[in-house]
């Protein structure tokens, strides 16, 4: 397969990189012939000894129906044993993408091609390149445009009718954040620029034969102010287990909320890390704690929270199956990596969903250059 590679120097965004090609292309500086515009991240791996046919297996996932604009592979967490952040990452990754993603890929309508490792038709980029290409003036366009640019172009291919595909067999490895400064600020980009796109996803993408996904969409969108809301409850119903007074717990659960959105709203999450390490370990002790509650007293809680548990159950039979069926099961049934990420969730589904809404208009791109 004949290849051009467009090595930048400078790191100017990914809607910069789309500019130039065209730019070359249309200065004859590269054929016109060309059939996909492959994008890769430098600090991702897509071809080792034993994954020599990851661009091909995602070019012929690309062309095989003319319907297709754009096709993305798995990205797997390189060194996702290094620490409890990057396991966590490394279960949200893998569990992420053999279910959503193949799911939404089922539709022809997978919602995020990563800018890391993903091909696009270059007519349908051209369809949409004017949008795409628009000069933000909003906080609200920069965080679609600026900040979510792959998500944003995703979003753009799916308006202009083009289908985008999940290509299992074309893998590819990244590094991941391995600190919890540098996690909380690469999600803070990415909590605010998927929300906007999927608002405009859902209004502006109407297709019936993917209406259960749309649902499901929908549901995932409220899902984003409704879960920190339920971790929260759950956190509070931990302590009156514990034996505190529901006065008491309610104050701790409150305080706990106040000062990081205090600190998210007044100070550089550099110089206040200690605060959000702090944070981090007492929730995960806390989590810690839920468990051996729930085992001594389990008669007790599924009487009172058995729809909870038939709930989260039922959530990780489906994760378990489908991790099985896609030949992935060490991701979950390894459990180290399940179980970091369990400890870690008031911090993932609290504390940093807290941290990018009271940092909304900063427009910064956290981890690029990093």
């Amino acid at each position: 397969m004949p290849f051009t590679v467009l090595l930048k120097r400078l790191n100017q965004g990914k809607r910069h990189s789309h500019e130039l090609f065209f730019h070359y292309m249309h200065t004859g500086q590269l054929p016109k012939t060309v059939h996909s515009i492959m994008f890769v991240d430098s600090d991702v791996e897509f071809a080792w000894k034993r994954n020599r046919r990851s661009m091909d297996h995602l070019y012929h996932g690309l062309i095989k129906n003319p319907s297709i604009g754009g096709a993305c592979g798995e990205i797997e967490v390189m060194h996702w044993y290094q620490n409890p952040l990057t396991m966590t990452q490394y279960f949200e990754y893998k569990s992420n993408q053999f279910l959503a993603k193949t799911a939404e890929s089922w539709f022809g309508m997978v919602t995020c091609l990563p800018g890391a490792f993903c091909m696009v038709r270059p007519k349908a980029l051209e369809q949409v390149l004017n949008v795409y290409l628009a000069v933000t003036t909003t906080i609200w366009n920069k965080n679609q445009l600026d900040l979510g640019e792959d998500r944003t172009l995703t979003t753009q291919l799916l308006q202009g009718g083009w289908n985008t595909v999940y290509v299992q067999n074309a893998v590819a490895r990244t590094q991941v954040p391995s600190t919890l400064i540098g996690l909380i600020k690469q999600r803070r980009r990415w909590i605010n620029s998927t929300v906007v796109n999927m608002v405009i996803l859902l209004r502006h993408v109407h297709r019936l034969k993917a209406l259960p996904l749309l649902l499901a969409l929908g549901i995932e969108l409220i899902s984003s102010f409704t879960l920190p809301t339920a971790m929260i409850l759950l956190l509070y119903d931990l302590a009156i287990t514990a034996g505190l007074h529901a006065t008491v717990s309610l104050a701790i659960v409150i305080l706990w909320i106040v000062i990081i959105m205090t600190l998210s709203l007044t100070t550089r999450i550099e110089q206040v890390a200690y605060w959000f390490h702090v944070s981090s370990i007492i929730s995960a002790t806390a989590i810690v704690l839920f468990i051996i509650l729930m085992i001594q007293n389990y008669e007790k809680f599924i009487h009172k929270g058995w729809l909870e548990l038939v709930v989260l159950l039922s959530w990780f039979g489906i994760i378990i199956v489908s991790s099985i069926i896609h030949r992935q099961w060490f991701s979950v049934l390894g459990v180290v990596a399940p179980v970091a990420w369990l400890l870690l969730c008031p911090t993932m589904y609290i504390v940093v969903p807290l941290y990018a809404v009271c940092n909304f208009d900063d427009l910064s791109w956290g981890t690029r250059g990093a």
